[in-house]
């Protein structure tokens, strides 16, 4: 009876040996492939980013430049620093088109080749058997018989190089609780972040109570701007509709309003629009123009439902602030997102 028992068991051990090795087997499969589908993956994501980068070089340069042949040397120089499965991702000039972004109803931009004025580039970078780097070699994949992997990506962008209206808020009830200094403080913070980008924006300055004006026609010295407010002061009404037609003005049609530069209206105020020309209106106007209106709202007291409307009907963003230090980062926020946009 001993033996038989003996016996047994070791049959059992036996015949568990071979399920052993198909498990393990299974299990370097898996892991086999979850290495190459894990370099895949990093593959694209690595791809995807070298192209956006590359795309911001050419519009960045575009800016400055308005020349194609130096848009595209910029794309390559920075697709080259942008590691891609192991190497800098090398890019052919044909691989880089260049032109003008078109905004469509959707708010979204749509990149068009070739223009009067250049805004915009396309970058289509890869890694295939046609391509400068070739297709990325898998580690495990010639097992199974798969040798290589293939990717592609596109990435567009567009200058947000801006004509900007600053339209701020100067009634009576802007001269309680600090807020017109406060003000001047995040106007100040706003042109600073503005100095520090590598597009030359030009901006103006108009104010609104109960009438509107134009402070400073656009300008590139940014310093002008602080300079004029300064010689603001709180008074009257809340005019907004009046002080967002003297933006839009400026933007279109001041002497150094340039026709290849988006166009953008950041409006500020601390209360409720109360006479005049609904702000609404002038939003539409914009929208039908290509003008995007960006509001901020200061303090409980402003009609921040309203304000949030005009920035939709005209493509912006409404930024509320309840503080001193919340109305400086609501000016930064936005000077930082007037930069260049990813548009695919």
């Amino acid at each position: 009876m001993k033996n038989a028992l003996n016996t047994n068991a070791t049959d059992r051990r036996g015949a568990m040996l071979p399920m052993l090795a198909v498990v393990m087997i299974i299990l370097m499969i898996v892991v086999s492939l979850g290495v190459d589908i894990a370099r895949m993956h990093l593959t694209r994501s690595e791809l995807r980013t070298a192209n956006d980068a590359a795309a911001r070089a050419a519009v960045e340069s575009i800016g400055r430049s308005q020349n194609e042949t130096t848009a595209r040397n910029a794309a390559i120089a920075v697709a080259a620093r942008n590691s891609v499965a192991g190497k800098g991702l090398t890019l052919r000039s044909d691989q880089i088109k260049v032109g003008h972004a078109t905004k469509l109803s959707s708010g979204r931009y749509e990149f068009q080749e070739g223009g009067s004025y250049l805004t915009s580039a396309r970058v289509v970078g890869s890694r295939s058997s046609t391509s400068p780097d070739g297709s990325v070699g898998l580690l495990f994949g010639p097992l199974f018989g798969v040798d290589e992997f293939c990717s592609d990506s596109a990435a567009a962008a567009t200058q947000s190089q801006r004509d900007i209206a600053l339209v701020l808020d100067v009634s009576g009830s802007m001269a309680s609780e600090g807020r017109f200094e406060a003000l001047a403080d995040a106007l100040e913070s706003f042109l600073s972040v503005l100095n520090t980008t590598p597009q030359s924006e030009y901006v103006s300055l108009s104010v609104y109570e109960t009438t509107a004006r134009k402070s400073q026609v656009l300008t590139s010295n940014l310093t002008s701007i602080n300079d004029a407010f300064d010689d603001e002061a709180p008074n009257g009404a809340t005019a907004i509709g009046l002080g967002m037609s003297e933006g839009l003005n400026s933007v279109l049609y001041d002497s150094n309003a340039r026709p290849f530069a988006l166009k953008t209206i950041v409006v500020m105020t601390d209360g409720n629009h109360n006479t005049d020309i609904d702000p609404e209106t002038i939003a539409q106007q914009c929208a039908d123009k290509n003008v995007s209106v960006y509001t901020i709202t200061f303090k409980d007291g402003a009609d921040e439902a309203r304000m949030e409307q005009v920035a939709q009907i005209a493509g912006g963003l409404h930024v509320h602030a309840t503080s001193n230090a919340e109305l400086e980062e609501a000016f930064e926020s936005i000077a930082r997102q007037l930069g260049v946009m990813l548009i695919e």
